[in-house]
């Protein structure tokens, strides 16, 4: 059992030791990547303005907890009840409107989802009728055809509503029948 703790000391160890290097790198990255962006002027102006500005303010502030330290306690409760009441009242509309949503869109979506695939398989099914439909048809065309075909005795042309004469004067052009 002291091999197995020996073992995870060891690896605690090791990833302390890797954390702590990585560290080390995010920390000398960061000092570098300030020094190089030191070296543009508009960049050196703005830190320097931004840092007067919080040297004012921290001046200022500390100048007022010294002066008024019961003032500024009070204030500062009062923003931290005020910022409370704003955030449970933020927290309820979030909450109001997470059930909306549920309410008015997740449900017809899920419900629209549903009756989708519901019109989907009927119209699936109404296609493989159509096409049985469709091939009764055809097959009702091919007998008309065929029984046509079989009928073709010389009393019927092609079109087989026309009666077949063998008479000459319709065989010749009107103009031609010489009367």
């Amino acid at each position: 059992m002291t091999q197995t703790a020996t073992y995870n000391n060891e690896l605690t160890t090791t990833e302390n030791e890797k954390n702590g290097k990585f560290l080390k790198g995010v920390v000398i990255g960061a000092v570098i990547g300030g020094a190089i962006a030191m070296l543009d002027s508009n960049t050196r102006n703005k830190v320097t303005s931004t840092t007067k500005n919080m040297k004012d303010s921290t001046m200022e502030m500390y100048s007022q907890v010294k002066n008024n330290p019961t003032e500024v306690k009070n204030d500062l409760q009062e923003r931290l009840k005020s910022a409370s009441s704003v955030l449970k009242d933020a927290i309820s509309d979030a909450q109001n409107l997470y059930e909306k949503v549920n309410e008015n869109i997740v449900g017809p979506v899920t419900q629209v989802k549903e009756e989708s695939g519901d019109i989907l398989s009927i119209a699936k099914e109404v296609t493989s009728d159509i096409k049985d439909i469709g091939g009764k048809v055809k097959e009702a065309g091919e007998e008309v055809i065929n029984a046509n075909n079989g009928q073709s005795n010389g009393s019927y042309n092609e079109d087989a509503s026309i009666p077949k004469t063998n008479d000459a004067a319709t065989s010749k052009i009107p103009g031609e029948l010489g009367y």
